[in-house]
């Protein structure tokens, strides 16, 4: 993982944001020889005492030696009212591998409302050299960090000089995170719960889709479909410690891990099968087949089992995890799309792509025993240990997350988030509830109880899952 070296304390420099979305920022194309990742982002202030907007119309790394490489070409304007408190995604891109002195900003038009009046304010031409010290290391990610000061924006009531301070991941990060793998930027990001922000981005390998975290908060697996490998991620560093070969042409898209941290399932989606790893020697210990187009894994808390959602056979796989054997098959409606088990191991909880109803299967009988009608879904988990009775539900046409009464089969409320919800994720220590947005690059998040949208945050591209870090 690719650091900064220093922080370069306050900078002058120029940025901004209309509409303050920037999901729109194209894919990078993938890494030359000798070339790293820059993820820059911008973190918006506590406060802002002046109304300013500005234009950034592109920003260039300058490497040792004055070499500039492009980090953002796009014109992208800012209001600093509606950065306050927000994380916002200025650029994600390839850079080759050294050591960068600074920033290069160049800015269009910059104006601040003073009594209900937008004034002109005067900007350079040549920009803003902005003094930062990162390194960019071949195939690493680099996360960089800039803080807008805007009460120092303003020089002698005409002059625009936005203050800018630099920082790098966090090197000791709080022990609340959660991660997103991000199947377009072949990274994982690094979410620090208790401020929902990114505080660092992991490199892995091509297209990341499922994850999986030990309990014992050590060691996290990402499964990357692209290259048919597995990431073993350091949770204390967000380092990659380890990679290891999965199935060949195995297309791999989920990955849970047993309570006792021994043994990890994974989906070969393509290869209508499971793999069981030894998580400590990341040996395949044995293969088991099951239904077509395997998707989603769950593991069952009561007993020695694992579902498996089979999306082209339109079943469930269980596993009986002390032999490593389909000990059944369920049959479920058209294309299953994720799987959740409630505590107490009694049921589960299936949502269709290709049906509007939502099955809840009994683990005990083997047999589906209710539908709900809620919509096309890709994710559904219980409001909590599944006791009250209450589903949420991610629509994935709606771009809304329902959360339904399961005995009177209705809906309760639903709540606006972004496109593609796919993947849906509750924070056991502060009531939230994270949603993956696959078409919008953003994690929403939700207060469980009131229902209201307490942040968003951007991620990569094309997130695929989220892992809570216990």
């Amino acid at each position: 993982m690719a650091r900064v070296l220093r922080t370069a304390g306050i900078a002058l420099a120029v940025l901004a944001l209309a509409g303050c979305n920037v999901a729109g920022l194209p894919a990078p194309a993938g890494p030359r020889p000798g070339e790293g990742r820059l993820v820059l982002y911008l973190n918006g202030p506590v406060a802002a005492p002046l109304e300013v907007t500005f234009e950034i119309a592109s920003i260039e790394a300058v490497r040792e030696g004055g070499i500039r490489a492009s980090v953002r070409s796009s014109p992208i304007s800012i209001n600093s009212l509606e950065v306050v408190e927000r994380q916002l995604l200025l650029a994600e891109g390839f850079l080759p591998e050294g050591r960068y002195r600074s920033l290069s900003l160049t800015a269009g038009k910059a104006r601040v409302r003073l009594e209900g009046k937008w004034a002109d304010l005067s900007v350079p031409p040549e920009g803003f050299l902005l003094a930062v010290d990162f390194e960019i290391r071949r195939g690493d990610a680099t996360a960089l960090f800039m803080t807008w000061d805007v009460g120092r924006t303003i020089e002698r009531e005409a002059f625009f000089r936005p203050a800018f301070a630099f920082e790098g991941r966090a090197q000791e990060l709080r022990r609340v995170l959660a991660y997103v793998t991000n199947e377009g930027s072949d990274t994982v990001s690094v979410i620090d719960r208790s401020l929902d922000r990114v505080v660092s981005v992991v490199a892995v390998a091509a297209r990341p889709r499922g994850i999986a975290v030990a309990r014992d908060t050590s060691r996290a697996f990402v499964v990357n479909s692209g290259s048919h490998t597995l990431s073993v991620v350091d949770v204390n560093t967000n380092r990659v410690t380890h990679s290891t070969h999965l199935e060949v042409g195995a297309s791999a898209s989920d990955a849970v891990i047993t309570p006792d941290g021994r043994t990890l399932y994974v989906t070969n989606t393509a290869l209508n099968s499971v793999s069981v790893i030894d998580a400590q020697s990341f040996q395949t210990i044995r293969t088991v087949a099951v239904g077509l187009r395997p998707w989603a894994l769950a593991l069952i808390p009561s007993r020695a089992g694992l579902l498996v959602a089979n999306s082209v056979s339109n079943t469930l796989s269980l596993i009986d995890t002390s032999r490593n054997a389909v000990a059944a098959t369920i049959p479920v409606d058209f294309q299953p799309s994720n799987l959740a088990v409630n505590a107490s191991g009694s049921l589960a909880f299936v949502p269709h792509l290709g049906s509007p109803r939502l099955s809840i299967v009994s683990l005990s009988s083997l047999k589906t025993v209710k539908t709900l009608t809620v919509g096309v879904a890709a994710a559904a988990l219980p409001e909590g240990d599944g006791s009250v009775g209450r589903l949420f539900v991610a629509g994935t046409r709606s771009r809304r997350v329902s959360l339904f009464d399961i005995t009177l089969n209705a809906e309760l409320d639903s709540i606006a988030v972004g496109e593609e919800p796919r993947y849906l994720a509750l924070d056991p220590d502060r009531e939230k509830l994270y949603v993956v947005n696959r078409g919008s690059d953003t994690v929403t998040v939700i207060d469980k109880f009131s229902r209201r949208v307490r942040a968003t945050i951007q991620v990569g591209k094309r997130p695929y899952a989220i892992a809570i870090v216990p």
